[in-house]
């Protein structure tokens, strides 16, 4: 068997890690600043020794008497298995871990150079995030660290200490699946903007803390929110989603508080932090599960709250694309999506910055190939049954199109719609009525976009024929039409009505000429509506005007009666 000297063995521990700082949160009073310093109790196994101890485990084995004090052992060279001892962390060595990137989307920075997904991070390096970027850092405890778009964060601390955990509280590491064997020390930076913490429940060497430049925030096991904001007089926000945190002032930590679940801190550089409960989460259910324009934009019902809206690609808000404050009354909206299922969650923003609840609501997004823009008929226009044109703007993802024509009222025909080519088609309509129209673009692959916003025209009738006759060398007319529409008239001498013979403005429906002459006359008219609306003209109406021979024979008659 080799000797202890060339091979040390193993050392156990007890499952158990006291936290004998500032950020203790158990129902236990806080220790007294004396005691303050993160210890880790050792239970001591047979054949163990202080200074066979402090040569195997401690930075400097000659430390040793420091771990004697402030254990009060009567006989340094005595100690027995079983025995508790409390060894400062500071004084174990420790070996610097990894934390790994697990997620990256849009732009996103490791020490100024663009960052993938599994790319390691080492103590002393930056992560930032653009405005529509986000990251999620697993540390080498399991635990995850969300950054926000618009964000920085620095890894200040990542460590094990060399001090093996016993085999029933080994974990496995989720970032690499490997046994966890050793006590892990962590600490985050937050330089800009914010961040989401999920600390796993697990034993640490001391608290996983997140460090600002105006709080430090301890936590063992819960999920927290720290936000630096923009206005640096507010200090640093933090918000308790589940479990507790320690928050204490940087220049005084001795007036730190406990946050509870549901409450939040707003921490400046000194003085006791400032905590409050947080506002309830935002009534999401009228948010649209669909929507078909690029534009994102939806109304959150009667907030008299800011609002925190963020986007992310998936239900845990790891791919955050968009995070952004919307004041009291203003619509939400949210450019720059891709087409596919999103995630939208908000929550009320109080007076001194704090975030409420989050409330989360899925929703899709089918917005393309977008629908052509339409040119004719234009918006509400009024036209004559018939053939109608219509007309659009190509998109040059389509490589054709669905019109669809949807009359409006019980009385008129069903739908139509026809597949198109082109940027031009005529449909034969011959109800008069209100009509809508729409298109949609379709792919090659025969992928259909959203249709286009309804555009709506009234289908009018043809003017009625108008009536004429002849009389006692008199024309008259009449038609139909509204006692509120004017009327213009048309007579010629052809039937192309090149050769205008009379023309008049009339707010009746008859006119009567006199004395027009012998000839073949042509008649025709239409209606102007008060809102400018001119109808096409009517049919033609021919009229022959016979020559009166009666004064010639009145001429002829005392020749008669000479003969």
């Amino acid at each position: 068997m080799r000797s202890r000297a060339t091979h040390p063995r193993p050392i156990s521990l007890l499952v158990c890690l006291t936290a004998l700082c500032t950020a203790a949160w158990s129902a236990d009073p806080p220790p007294q600043a004396a005691d303050s310093e993160p210890v880790i109790l050792y239970t001591v196994v047979e054949h163990d020794t202080l200074i066979g101890f402090a040569r195997d485990l401690l930075v400097d084995p000659q430390a040793w008497p420091a771990v004697a004090r402030l254990n009060k052992l009567a006989n340094p060279n005595v100690i027995r298995p079983g025995q508790v001892l409390r060894v400062p962390s500071r004084l174990l060595r420790s070996t610097p871990v990894v934390a790994r990137l697990v997620s990256v989307e849009g732009e996103v920075s490791l020490s100024s150079i663009p960052a993938t997904v599994g790319a390691e991070i080492q103590a002393g390096q930056e992560l930032a995030t653009g405005a529509n970027g986000s990251a999620v850092v697993e540390l080498a405890d399991g635990s995850r660290v969300k950054v926000a778009p618009a964000s920085s964060a620095g890894l200040d601390e990542s460590a094990r200490f060399s001090v093996r955990r016993p085999a029933a509280v080994t974990t496995v590491s989720a970032t690499t699946g490997t046994p966890d064997d050793g006590w892990f020390a962590g600490t985050m930076r937050l330089v800009k903007g914010s961040i989401e913490v999920f600390a796993t429940k697990v034993l640490r060497a001391k608290p996983l803390e997140v460090r600002s430049p105006t709080a430090v925030v301890g936590v063992r096991g819960t999920t927290f929110r720290v936000r630096l904001p923009e206005d640096t007089t507010t200090g640093t926000l933090s918000e308790t989603l589940e479990g507790q945190v320690m928050v204490s002032p940087t220049s005084t930590p001795e007036v730190a508080a406990v946050v509870a679940a549901g409450f939040g801190a707003a921490t400046s550089a000194t003085g006791a932090p400032t905590v409050r409960a947080l506002l309830p989460a935002p009534d999401l259910s009228t948010v649209p599960e669909h929507f078909e324009r690029p534009l994102v934009r939806f109304a959150m019902p009667s907030e008299s709250r800011p609002l925190q809206v963020q986007v992310a690609a998936d239900a845990s808000f790891d791919r955050i694309v968009s995070d952004q404050r919307v004041e009291a009354g203003s619509d939400v909206r949210i450019a720059g999506l891709a087409d596919g299922a999103w995630h939208v969650r908000a929550r009320r923003i109080d007076d001194i910055g704090l975030q409420g609840i989050d409330a989360a609501r899925p929703f899709v997004l089918k917005a393309r190939p977008e629908p052509p823009a339409t040119v004719m008929p234009r918006p509400r226009a009024k036209l004559q049954v018939g053939n109608i044109e219509f007309a659009w703007a190509e998109n040059v993802e389509a490589t054709r199109y669905e019109l669809e024509v949807l009359p409006e009222g019980g009385a008129a025909p069903a739908a139509q719609r026809r597949t198109v080519m082109g940027a031009r088609a005529q449909i034969q309509l011959d109800a008069e009525g209100s009509y809508r129209w729409r298109l949609a673009s379709v792919r090659a692959d025969g992928d259909q976009g959203p249709w286009s916003d309804a555009q709506a025209f009234e289908l009018r009738a043809m003017p009625a024929p108008p009536t004429g006759a002849a009389d006692n060398g008199k024309l008259q007319f009449n038609w139909g039409g509204r006692p509120q529409d004017k009327q213009q008239i048309e007579l010629a001498r052809d039937a192309e009505f090149t050769q205008i013979f009379a023309r008049a403005d009339l707010q009746s429906t008859e006119w009567t000429l006199p004395n027009p002459g012998p000839g073949t006359y042509y008649f025709h008219y239409r209606s102007i509506e008060p809102d400018g609306y001119v109808s096409g003209w009517s049919s033609t109406l021919k009229v022959e005007v016979k020559r009166d021979w009666s004064y010639i024979w009145m001429l002829l008659l005392p020749l008669l009666g000479a003969l």
